[in-house]
């Protein structure tokens, strides 16, 4: 009878790899921003434009003179922002419809208002550009508007 040494078994070959450390692509600065800039992110107040929507197109007291120029300015600014929803996401390529309303909303917005008066007539058609963008938005990429915290927030709406 003979008597064999007891061996180790085979280490198999993926066990000796040592994976690398994976580092994505990109400086500490780089990422450092991205985190900042998530952090100072604030949605897009869809209740409080579409409270501005119903005053500006429907209410029969509109705003006038420097609050429209507040106004204009706010309907402007949540057009870019609708414009970078609806033509960033890869996902949702945009519609035709959609590509107008961002480019008719921009030549819109850059008509100057001067001091606000007598341009409701723009501020109205910049309105209604960006009430059809935004149900353009909501439709094609599921962005929910909820009227019900505009009209809470409004005090439209007992609590």
């Amino acid at each position: 009878m003979t008597v064999t040494e007891a061996v180790p078994p085979a280490a198999h070959p993926l066990s000796l790899h040592t994976p690398e450390k994976h580092v994505p692509r990109g400086s500490r600065e780089f990422y450092e921003d991205v985190v900042s800039r998530l952090r100072a992110w604030e949605p897009l107040p869809t209740g409080e434009i579409t409270a501005t929507l119903d005053r500006v197109l429907e209410s029969p007291d509109p705003p006038f003179d420097r609050e429209l120029v507040y106004v204009h300015w706010q309907l402007r600014s949540w057009h870019q922002r609708l414009s970078t929803i609806a033509l960033a996401d890869r996902r949702f390529p945009p519609t035709a419809e959609a590509r107008w309303l961002v480019e008719n909303g921009k030549v819109i917005g850059e008509v100057p208002i001067g001091d606000g008066t007598g341009v409701l007539g723009t501020v109205r058609l910049l309105a209604s550009t960006l009430l059809s963008l935004l149900d353009e938005v909501a439709r094609t990429q599921g962005l929910r508007v909820d009227e019900d915290d505009a009209q809470t927030r409004s005090g439209r709406c007992s609590p």
